[in-house]
């Protein structure tokens, strides 16, 4: 049994390879591209964009940090969201002890906590954390209890952003287990 989860296991790390290797480069074209991470548009609208800046001397430090502050946690959000634990990886990590919390779901707690952070240091992130909520909510490949987490933590956060969500495309296993997590004060 160990050989066939080790083989798998190789399996996976040369297919992230081989995917690694064949995808292009990034260039100055890709980087002004939007990210990667697709969210689902009917939850979250769009509500912020940011216009055009013309000459350099229209902006002000101030705006010129918040904007790499917010792209700096585009960067994070997408990283920690290849992060959060699937079924799969889950399975593969567990190989066969269910006794345990898995190594993953610990590190999404993490992850979790460190949005929040970011967050209540600068609340003009919290759209893209209701997108990144949002987007998890909704992904069927991720373990129900991350969904969950992220489900009550997309109710919670956009409470307190005043934004009314829909709750319609979240699957109501997911949302029965968000009901009963305890509320972010």
């Amino acid at each position: 049994m160990k050989k066939i989860g080790l083989f798998l296991l190789g399996l996976v790390v040369l297919l992230v390879a081989v995917y690694s290797l064949s995808r292009p480069r990034a260039d100055a074209k890709a980087a002004t591209q939007e990210s990667p991470l697709k969210y689902p548009n009917s939850v979250i609208p769009e509500l912020m964009g940011v216009s055009k800046v013309k000459k350099r001397s229209d902006v002000t430090p101030d705006i010129t940090a918040k904007l790499e502050q917010a792209k700096s946690f585009r960067t994070y959000l997408e990283t920690a969201y290849l992060r959060l634990p699937s079924i799969e990886k889950v399975k593969i990590s567990k190989n066969g002890d269910f006794h345990h919390v898995p190594t993953e779901v610990i590190e999404s707690s993490e992850i979790f906590g460190d949005i929040a952070d970011k967050i209540k240091n600068n609340s003009t992130l919290i759209m893209d954390a209701l997108k990144f909520y949002s987007a998890c909510s909704l992904n069927d490949q991720l373990i129900t209890s991350v969904r969950a987490v992220c489900a009550r933590n997309l109710q919670d956060w956009a409470k307190t952003a005043n934004i009314n969500i829909s709750r319609i495309e979240i699957p109501e296993n997911v949302l029965r287990i968000a009901d009963v997590l305890p509320r972010r004060d």
